[in-house]
């Protein structure tokens, strides 16, 4: 089951649900918060970069570690 970031129109609550892509379709998910069903998907940046081999290490891997966003 794939995890959704959702948002509810009815209060603003924004959460992160593990759930079938029926249960989305149908509008079988609760607000945690306040139980309403009327949901919208919530679109977040992914975060990443790609080491090379010939690329430097960065000074500060041991700060930020596979996350490092240091060296671009």
């Amino acid at each position: 089951m794939p995890f959704y970031d959702l948002v509810c129109v009815t209060c603003g609550e924004e959460f992160n649900i593990r759930a079938t892509l029926a249960e989305r379709k149908e509008q079988k998910i609760p607000c945690p918060s306040c139980g309403g069903q009327d949901l919208r998907a919530v679109f977040k940046a992914a975060h990443f970069s790609v080491k090379t081999a010939d690329a430097p290490a960065c000074p500060n891997s041991h700060i930020c570690g596979s996350s490092c966003h240091h060296m671009h």
